[in-house]
């Protein structure tokens, strides 16, 4: 049996978090030394009476066998600290990660990587960010790590699937089916297995709770090189993640948006502190180590207009020449373009079809 499935026993046990985990395994030579101490063993490494009690109770409860055949049967396998693929950046960080769990194909944990965050309530323009910073991240080879939350997070992992890079996904439950939240986001945690990863700290069947969440923006902060927050409000679970990432060194990204819209206040903020303005990846490179990865295959810093192509029909070309990169909304089509309401919704359907234009929610339209 893995010496690693007694550590993980010892998570189970209510009272046994990383700091203790930390001292058992500075205590003893293997997870089994340490699930068979006895009393006194325990005693040497500080622990409380109750905490003692609690493992001696687990003792009688926890099989280690059938842990071990629960997390096979789920495809979850566990990285300790002591493991030479444990991510270094993670093992660094100033707060104790013994133990963690995986599932999926990803096992490259020293590949730079770099968590794009940010509001669950997003805007038309925060997700037409996310997913040109993402994919273009792809591009370049850089691993994308968010929190599969609703929102920002899903577009990230979602935006590097289509550009086929790898994402990780850390969250603040369990990986095994029936824990992992929100339901909805099932599919896409199958998807981001296929190449890339869910990660956790908490053991199978822990739920999601108030206290898990920023424990999750801790792991995401300390296992990326940058954090990029793409919209925050005033108050936002992204804001603390950035916090986290100040606290570990990292870098923190922020992305501008109108003065007018909410979801930009907290990013306004980070600005206004020091955060790094990033309009494209290459505000990103300017600031990170990242010369060995390769060189993306779009730029989000383009700021001119490719020229319009050849052929096209007249109403298509007219419907062309008024969008950019800046969503925009269908009356503002019409009356820009000065060509009616059916002109323009055929011209979009047919530019989309062509892969020169995108609905990107709410009747708001780009060209790509």
């Amino acid at each position: 049996m893995e010496h690693s499935i007694y550590w993980h026993c010892f998570r189970k046990i209510p009272g046994i978090g990383q700091t203790r985990l930390r001292s058992l395994m500075a205590s003893f030579t293997t997870g089994e030394e340490a699930w068979s101490a006895d009393a006194a063993s325990l005693k040497r490494t500080g622990m409380s009476q109750d905490t003692m009690d609690a493992i001696v109770a687990g003792r009688h409860t926890i099989d280690p066998g059938r842990e071990q055949s629960d997390l096979e049967r789920n495809g979850i396998r566990i990285l300790l600290a002591s493991d030479g693929n444990f991510p270094t950046l993670l093992r660094e960080a100033p707060f104790p990660i013994s133990l963690l769990y995986v599932r999926g194909a990803f096992d490259e944990w020293n590949r730079p990587m770099i968590a794009i965050v940010g509001s669950r309530r997003h805007t038309a323009y925060g997700r037409q960010v996310a997913e040109r910073i993402a994919e273009d991240l792809s591009h370049a080879g850089i691993v994308v790590v968010s929190g599969l939350a609703y929102g920002i997070d899903s577009v990230a992992h979602g935006a590097t699937l289509r550009a086929d890079g790898a994402t990780i996904a850390v969250l603040g439950d369990g990986l095994d089916d029936a824990s992992i939240h929100p339901k909805d986001h099932l599919p896409l945690a199958a998807r981001i297995m296929e190449s890339g990863a869910l990660l956790s700290e908490y053991p199978p069947g822990t739920a999601a709770g108030r206290g898990t969440f920023p424990a999750r923006n801790r792991i995401i902060a300390a296992l990326s090189l940058g954090v990029v927050v793409v919209e925050a409000a005033e108050k936002s679970g992204s804001l603390i993640t950035a916090t986290h990432a100040l606290e570990c060194g990292r870098e923190v990204f922020a992305v501008p948006g109108s003065i007018f819209s909410p979801a930009s206040t907290g990013t306004h903020r980070l600005i206004r502190d020091g955060a790094k303005l990033v309009r494209g990846i290459g505000d990103i490179f300017e600031e990170l180590p990242l010369h060995e990865s390769r060189e993306p295959k779009t730029s989000s810093d383009e700021s001119e207009q490719k020229p319009l192509p050849e052929n096209l029909p007249e109403e298509e070309r007219k419907v062309l020449s008024v969008l950019s990169h800046e969503a925009m909304q269908v009356d503002e089509i019409i009356k820009s373009s000065h060509l009616g309401t059916s002109v323009v919704g055929s011209a979009l359907t047919m530019l989309e079809i062509k892969g020169l234009t995108k609905n990107i929610g709410g009747m708001n339209y780009i060209r790509v």
